[in-house]
């Protein structure tokens, strides 16, 4: 399309973030005219993945950007001995995220036929990297793993069977009212005898932000009981997977794919300038460049939205994460030691001990498509106030536990922070879409969320969302 100019749409989407595409995924199959923006040159928007030369202009466009969930960004090369690769080499995630097979998004990928255009892998071992980093420990996913660890003695191993045991159906537990409020680790002490050993294996399986004497029985159990429940659906010895060549990026733009071919139009480097409600009833958008266009609906998130359509409505704070990505000069082999069946991991945890706020790093190796083989990805995030120094001293006691000879060859940190919706928020022809969660795993909120926006304007019947019939002439949309 040489100019959008006059041109006339049912439903505008702003923005290739995660919700959005997921939206255009799920609309996709209705006969309707769907524009859909982006204000970058990439697919993906806040769940970006990108080159080195896009992570470093990216970098320079965050340093202080008021108006987005990123700030204080910079980029850093420790090590310059030429080893990184070119630039294209490196697909790197802005918001890095891992999908639980429990999760509701993995059957609505199914049921829209979109898990045929994406390679999913294994996020293998988890591990504790205790204060100092001393060594690194593997952390026991289930019952043949605890009496398999000789580092357990036998009553600590019959006090965690007894622990899991509970955490599998905790809904059911006649005490789980009054325990959810009480302090995790007095819980894990005075109902299960566990002692404080116990305690950094259980938080990494949890994987929380939270100092282990700020946690919540309630908080830590349910994200526990899903990681228990998601092992073994895809295969033996592991309990997540992520998509290959950059993570919720690649599900974003083969999302967009699919809407493209059911008939959408995609434009990127194209953000929206104004909105004015019409007589009729749509809303007239000035874009970026100046072509004016009509829609009967307009759906995107708040910092896609131009001044007059900002929300109203309630919002919440989400945490105010420092992250770090590392390219690494070694694949770290350790990390990602093969499951039972023989599928070696593309991606691996490890929980970070600190004196304050405790350090995820989720490891991804060559195989995940986001670096050359010969090196690995580290994406490190913490709640720390001082969390720079807290993440640099995190990944410098992770190298030194696996005793290679590794090194930081590129570095970006940010922080990532903000204050979405706490739900959709529709107005006349509007609709404003919660933001991803800066967390590390896939919030099912989102797919929630993407569900109450999609019933609204296509006014289908519930049980119809994300039900797509495989096409007759086996058109390929990833």
């Amino acid at each position: 399309m040489d100019t959008l100019q006059d041109t006339d749409w049912d439903l505008v989407i702003s923005g290739t973030g995660v919700p959005q595409s997921l939206l255009a995924l799920a609309l996709s199959r209705r006969g309707l005219r769907i524009l859909h923006l982006d204000r970058n040159p990439y697919y993906g928007q806040n769940e970006a993945a990108l080159t080195l030369n896009e992570a470093q202009e990216w970098a320079q466009r965050h340093t202080c950007d008021n108006f987005s969930p990123f700030t204080q960004a910079s980029v850093s090369t420790p090590a310059t001995d030429g080893k990184l690769g070119s630039s294209r080499a490196y697909a790197l995630a802005l918001a890095p995220q891992f999908v639980y097979s429990w999760s509701q998004l993995v059957p609505a990928l199914i049921s829209s036929q979109t898990h045929n255009h994406l390679e999913f892998q294994a996020v293998g071992s988890w591990f504790t990297l205790p204060k100092s980093g001393s060594s690194l420990l593997h952390v026991p996913n289930g019952r043949e793993d605890i009496f398999q660890d000789e580092s357990l003695n036998l009553r600590t191993k019959r006090s965690l069977v007894k622990f899991l045991r509970y955490v599998a159906d905790y809904e059911g537990q006649g005490d789980w009212s009054e325990k959810k409020g009480r302090s995790f680790v007095e819980e894990l002490s005075e109902s299960f005898g566990l002692s404080d050993v116990s305690y950094s294996p259980l938080l990494a399986l949890a994987l929380s932000s939270e100092p282990a004497h700020d946690t919540t029985f309630g908080s830590i159990i349910p994200k526990i009981a899903c990681h228990i429940r998601s092992m073994g659906a895809f295969g033996a010895g592991f309990a997540a997977v992520m998509p290959k060549w950059g993570g919720l990026a690649e599900l974003a733009q083969v999302a967009c794919r699919a809407c493209a071919v059911g008939g959408g139009v995609y434009v990127l480097n194209r953000g929206i300038e104004s909105a004015t409600q019409l007589s009729t009833g749509q809303l007239s958008l000035e874009l970026a460049g100046g072509d004016r266009v009509t829609t009967k609906w307009l759906v995107g998130s708040s910092a896609d939205m131009p001044q007059e359509l900002q929300p109203q409505g309630e919002t919440i704070s989400t945490a105010d994460y420092a992250k770090s990505i590392c390219i690494v000069s070694s694949p770290l082999p350790t990390l990602f030691p093969p499951t039972s069946d023989g599928v070696v991991p593309a991606g691996a945890v490890v929980y970070v001990e600190t004196e304050r706020a405790p350090v995820r790093i989720l490891a991804h190796s060559g195989e995940a498509g986001e670096c050359p083989s010969t090196q690995c990805v580290l994406y490190a995030s913490t709640l720390a106030e001082d969390g720079f120094e807290v993440l640099e001293q995190a990944v410098q006691w992770l190298l030194a536990s696996l005793n290679e000879q590794a090194e930081v060859l590129w570095k970006v940190q940010y922080r990532h922070c903000g204050a979405t919706l706490a739900a959709p928020t529709f107005g006349d022809g509007v609709c404003l879409l919660p933001t991803v969660s800066p967390d590390v795993t896939f919030d099912d909120k989102v797919l929630d969320q993407v569900k109450a926006a999609w019933l609204r304007v296509s006014g289908e019947d519930e049980e119809m969302f994300m039900q797509l019939e495989a096409r007759q002439d086996n058109v390929a949309e990833g």
